[in-house]
């Protein structure tokens, strides 16, 4: 009786994980077969919500900090002598600066991520305002989460809210929209001067 109710559980178990396979294959043949491009505008916004719940779920944690210890490199001394020589020790001031303010790099960092999300969304969305001003909406909508972030770290124990992480989050935002503006620009140039040579072809 023991090794029948045995040989029962084991058939079972056999028989759940060959479902399992099952399911397992099923959803791979579905990811072979996902076009992305169709369904960019809906994962770049769940990209973004994602993100943006990233950084929430950091500003809920208790005393976190950026070890400084970590960026202590051999070879970032070494550049700090090249760029001595060179005579270019604004350099220096600025990453002894950043050294110092690792959480303000952190913060910039974070949102120049969530920067580019944000751009990515509006500049693929379906509403021409959205698109248009996809820059100047980015930077505004992630100044105000950020405003919130802030907020929200007033009520964890262990973290303040700070004006300085704010203007370190507005950085962060407006050098992601300043590199998508560059790059956009690049691309209508090098557009215009394809355009041209099509339009005014050269003589043999």
């Amino acid at each position: 009786m023991q090794n029948l109710l045995k040989n029962k559980y084991i058939a079972l178990f056999v028989l759940y994980f060959l479902y399992f396979i099952q399911f397992i294959l099923k959803q791979v043949s579905l990811v072979q077969h996902f076009d992305y491009m169709k369904h960019k505008k809906e994962i770049l916004i769940a990209l973004t919500v994602l993100y943006a719940g990233f950084i929430f779920y950091l500003s809920a944690q208790a005393n976190l900090s950026v070890p400084s210890s970590y960026f202590k490199i051999p070879i970032m001394y070494e550049l700090a002598d090249i760029a001595k020589s060179l005579g270019l020790n604004f350099v220096i001031d600025i990453a002894e600066y950043a050294y110092m303010h690792m959480d303000k790099v952190a913060h910039m960092f974070l949102y120049f991520g969530l920067g580019v999300l944000l751009h990515l969304t509006f500049q693929n969305s379906d509403n021409v305002f959205l698109r248009k001003y996809a820059a100047i909406i980015a930077v505004v909508l992630g100044v105000f989460y950020g405003i919130s972030d802030e907020f929200h770290q007033s009520f964890v124990p262990g973290r303040t809210s700070s004006v300085y992480d704010l203007m370190a989050d507005g950085i962060g935002l407006t050098i992601a929209q300043i590199i998508f503006v560059i790059l956009i620009l690049i691309n209508l140039r090098r557009k215009k001067k394809k355009d041209g040579r099509e339009t005014y072809p050269a003589e043999k």
